[in-house]
């Protein structure tokens, strides 16, 4: 039982020191308790977000958000390596650097969006450890765009990220607008648990 009482208190004294001052820019996304309580049991939440001005005539979109028990870094290396995400990510079947610049890459993907697969060419723009956007240069899609943030959150006892991931698309191929929908509230969490094993497999390895 003693157990038990050390891990509730830890819990607590985590969401209590993520509302400090050096968790404001996690709370910039993240306003309730409630949503802490999930991140930290493990859960990728929705978020729900205005269309953000890159998004503009997307006719889809939407946020999602994980807490992962990692360094920025670590977390930032996973997601940076964009060849590599096939091999764990189920819904990318093929990712290949086409070009690369000093301020951006152009990447050939091709996805599983429902019962389609559709292949685009995007442009993958990295900030170095803040955030890294993406958006559709040419292909099957008529627009897609997102993008990845990573928020370092200090607790009581240890330092996490919270990863927030973006994506807005308007596919080029007739769909029943709930289709869309359901592929991207299923697809954002499962990108973002598939990441966040990633990463744990990775540092225990």
């Amino acid at each position: 039982m003693f157990r038990y009482l050390l891990i509730g208190f830890s819990q607590v004294m985590f969401l209590i020191s993520i509302h400090g001052e050096n968790a404001s820019p996690a709370n910039d996304w993240i306003s309730s308790p409630g949503q802490w309580k999930e991140l930290y049991a493990g859960d990728a939440i929705l978020l729900e977000s205005s269309d953000p001005p890159h998004a503009k005539g997307s006719r889809y979109a939407a946020t999602a958000a994980i807490l992962i028990e990692a360094s920025v870094e670590e977390v930032w290396n996973v997601i940076n390596d964009q060849e590599r995400a096939p091999g764990y990510l189920k819904s990318l079947l093929s990712s290949k650097s086409l070009e690369d610049h000093d301020t951006y890459s152009l990447l050939e993907q091709e996805v599983k969006v429902g019962f389609h697969k559709v292949k685009y060419v995007v442009r993958h723009m990295p900030e170095p450890q803040t955030s890294i956007h993406f958006q559709r240069v040419s292909g099957d899609l008529k627009e897609m765009a997102g993008f990845w943030r990573f928020i370092s959150v200090k607790g009581s006892a240890d330092t996490r990220t919270l990863l927030i991931y973006q994506l807005s698309l308007t596919p080029d191929f007739p769909v029943p607008p709930f289709l869309v929908k359901k592929s991207l509230t299923e697809n954002l969490p499962d990108t973002l648990h598939a990441v966040n094993d990633e990463v744990l497999r990775l540092r225990n390895s």
